[in-house]
């Protein structure tokens, strides 16, 4: 009796110095947790090969095509392919697995037990989500930025607007379907559905479709880092800074409903 006795406002005092002194600690220790969760996982070792495959055409663009030639291409891989493609496509693995494997493989109830509010697990599981897919990334980054460079832009402009345009493209992305794994129990196919035919068809039609896809304003903020000219019907009508506020607007938004979303469904 004594022992049931004393453990129990052990564990009480646990949780109130969780609640009040050690949320900060518990949430970077969360974050490492998720991020070597998502970073040693098989697939996202099989997401690497997108980002590398877009470094292959580099290379070969590089290797076979002359300095004027490489102005229309790479706005093609560092719009369509890197922000287009490769970013959604890794966020959204990695964003709905974040919630998405607990939830089937029934370790959800679990968040019962760890320290409130909830808000701390949504930020820390999609900042680890986020990093994963800019790591991910980083080869096509840095493709494009190479790729960029060889056709005398502006170093710095063909740097910050890679790094810009895929860091917070990626950060809304990963938002989104953060919210969508507590959403839905299939968010990989609700996400791939998105992507497929929103971001990729519907979002082409109309201007105002572009104003609502995520992947328009991040192809806006990458035309810091393409010369020229960019077709119209893939890009936000906004500038670069109202898109890179408005795709920093979206991450925001998107993690406080999943934050609300968690902290209200019931996890048993």
């Amino acid at each position: 009796m004594s022992a049931t006795t004393g453990g129990t406002p052990g564990r009480a005092a646990g949780a109130t110095t969780g609640r009040r002194g050690g949320s900060g600690g518990f949430s970077t220790t969360l974050f490492g947790f998720s991020l070597r969760g998502l970073l040693v996982r098989g697939r996202t070792a099989a997401l690497a090969l997108l980002p590398l495959a877009v470094a292959a055409v580099a290379v070969v663009v590089l290797a076979a095509t002359s300095v004027p030639a490489r102005y229309g291409l790479q706005t093609t891989l560092a719009g369509d392919l890197l922000v287009g493609l490769v970013v959604p496509i890794v966020a959204l693995v990695l964003g709905t697995g974040a919630f998405g494997d607990e939830r089937e493989s029934g370790t959800l109830p679990l968040l019962r037990n760890l320290v409130r509010p909830r808000w701390h697990v949504v930020v820390a599981r999609t900042a680890a989500a986020w990093v994963s897919t800019v790591v991910v990334c980083v080869p096509a980054v840095v493709a494009c930025a190479v790729v960029g460079t060889s056709i005398s832009l502006p170093a710095g402009d063909v740097v910050a607007g890679l790094v810009l345009a895929t860091a917070l493209t990626a950060a809304a992305y990963c938002a989104v379907f953060v919210l969508l794994s507590l959403l839905a129990r299939r968010g990989l196919l609700a996400g791939l559905a998105y992507v497929v035919l929103w971001e990729t068809f519907l979002a082409g039609l109309a201007p105002a479709l572009r104003g609502l896809s995520i992947g328009s304003y991040g192809r806006r903020v990458v035309t810091l880092a393409t010369p020229g000219d960019v077709p119209l019907s893939t890009v936000a009508a906004s500038g670069v800074t109202t898109s890179a506020l408005v795709l920093a607007g979206v991450a925001v938004v998107a993690v406080a409903l999943a934050s609300w979303r968690l902290q209200r469904m019931d996890v048993a």
